[in-house]
């Protein structure tokens, strides 16, 4: 990576760090590990919102940052968070998956908030010696980058977009498209997964917009700024995911599991329990494989881990019900007397030793969402296969940005079409071996190729370059 000018300032709206029952750690996300050299080399700091309410420590060993929480009223986590962000924007983000909920009281407080941030980076720029880099995560802060502009001017700023970036007829349905836009516009380069991604912006940026010209990934605005739009694929520490696939921790957990699944083909499925992750598709997708072969029953199982996410947005409650609804039906159907259930439905989190031993076991790996921005998941299912020269398969969605950098090596599936998609979860099983090993090597090598530390230098890099034009 190029060597920063001044220190980072990475802005997001959780800070890095979890407190456990021995205190405060680092979080163990690919983003965070990946920031730990460059934070070291450059110093600087992590903003983001303090929801813990005794307060966050300046410092957590192992994260060479300052932590600097934005404290928020319960009212204006309701609006900007619970509300705009997480009911407003991700459906809309997610091509409609569930209708977005329009209400204005929201983008007031999602405007609060995003002020709230600004307000904390200029007192951080304000009380170092050296301008920072300041690098803003995600559509929780899409206002951000214009208010850090407007009152620091010559700070080099850059975004990145976590989710999809939608198409313009889409995105226009949002009664404050103009405001995000021009809150995006205002940072020197923008980063999304992918090249799609980065076109429906554009795309969106010229239809609502006169006088924008596009010369390459870079747009020429009327004021004469110049602001670069690129593609930079998030990744996973795919060196720390090849040696947790061959750890003492997950060798143990892979001979417990490999005893309780003895004689049966395993799917798998890890998700966050969000409706664009397509839990209930995949679910349906199986009750079809096994009522189709009979055969199956018994020989089959289907592991779901859904780890829970926003249990206070009713969506989220509703979709919880429905997952388990679907999970009993179909057990209910299957399970024969004295036999075990073909769906094993786990609503919680696991360590990543057992994570890791869950993707050794499969033999095919369900990653069907919806519409997903990236999803890693896939990453650290082929990555630990890899290293423990596994012959998994991979079952990818074609919506979601990791089946572009897959292509063919996986088995793309369509997950809206649930009957197809258990057929092609039949099919998957038939793969031959020698295949399937290659496949597997592929997608690693990959990975390994396009790390976290590379989307990172990509990132910082860009945003460098792009700050420096004239």
């Amino acid at each position: 990576m190029t060597e920063l000018t001044g220190p980072l300032v990475v802005v997001a709206n959780r800070l890095p760090v979890s407190r456990g029952p021995d205190g405060w750690t680092a979080s163990s996300g690919g983003l965070v590990t990946a920031m730990r050299p460059v934070v070291e080399q450059a110093g600087g700091a992590w903003i983001g919102w303090d929801d813990d309410p005794d307060g966050v420590p300046d410092h957590v060993e192992g994260l060479a940052c300052e932590l600097l929480p934005v404290s928020l009223t319960k009212a204006q986590v309701r609006g900007y968070y619970h509300g705009l962000a997480n009911r407003t924007l991700w459906p809309l983000f997610h091509d409609l998956i569930v209708h977005p909920v329009i209400d204005r009281r929201w983008w007031r407080t999602y405007e609060e908030a995003n002020q709230r941030f600004a307000d904390r980076i200029a007192e951080v720029v304000e009380e170092g010696d050296r301008p920072p880099l300041v690098w803003i995560q995600d559509y929780h802060l899409l206002l951000l980058p214009a208010m850090v502009r407007s009152r620091l001017p010559d700070v080099p700023i850059g975004f990145f977009l976590h989710t999809p970036f939608p198409p313009p007829e889409l995105f226009a349905r949002l009664p404050w498209r103009d405001q995000i836009l021009q809150g995006m516009l205002a940072a020197d380069a923008i980063g999304f997964h992918t090249p799609q991604y980065r076109d429906n912006f554009v795309r969106s940026v010229q239809q609502l917009f006169n006088g924008i010209a596009v010369t390459g990934d870079q747009l020429n605005l009327p004021d004469g700024r110049r602001v670069r739009a690129v593609d930079h694929p998030i990744s996973i520490d795919a060196a720390e995911f090849g040696d947790l696939a061959v750890s003492g921790p997950t060798e143990a957990d892979l001979a417990e599991l490999r005893e309780q699944f003895a004689g049966r083909k395993v799917f798998l499925g890890v998700d966050r329990l969000d409706y664009t992750k397509g839990i209930r598709h995949r679910l349906q997708s199986i009750e079809l494989l096994l009522e189709r072969n009979p055969e199956l029953r018994g020989k089959l199982a289907f592991v779901q881990i859904a780890v829970p996410s926003r249990d206070d947005v009713k969506e989220y409650r509703d979709l919880r019900t429905s997952v388990e609804t679907e999970v009993g039906r179909i057990n209910g159907r299957f399970t024969e007397p004295g036999h075990d259930v073909p769906v094993h439905y786990l609503y919680r989190a696991v360590p990543r030793e057992s994570l890791a031993a869950y993707y050794r076991l499969a033999d095919v790996m369900c990653v069907t969402p919806l519409k997903d921005g990236m999803n890693l998941v896939a990453k650290e299912f082929v990555t630990v296969q890899a290293a423990a020269d596994g012959d998994g398969v991979l079952l990818l969605s074609e919506f979601c940005g990791t089946s572009i950098e897959f292509g063919d090596d996986a088995v793309r599936t369509n997950p809206f079409d649930v009957e197809s998609q258990s057929y092609l979860m039949e099919s998957a099983l038939e793969i031959d071996e020698a295949d399937r090993i290659e496949r597997i090597q592929r997608m690693a090598a990959r990975v390994r190729d396009h790390d976290v530390y590379r989307w990172v230098t990509d990132e910082l890099d860009g945003i460098q370059r792009a700050s420096a034009q004239p």
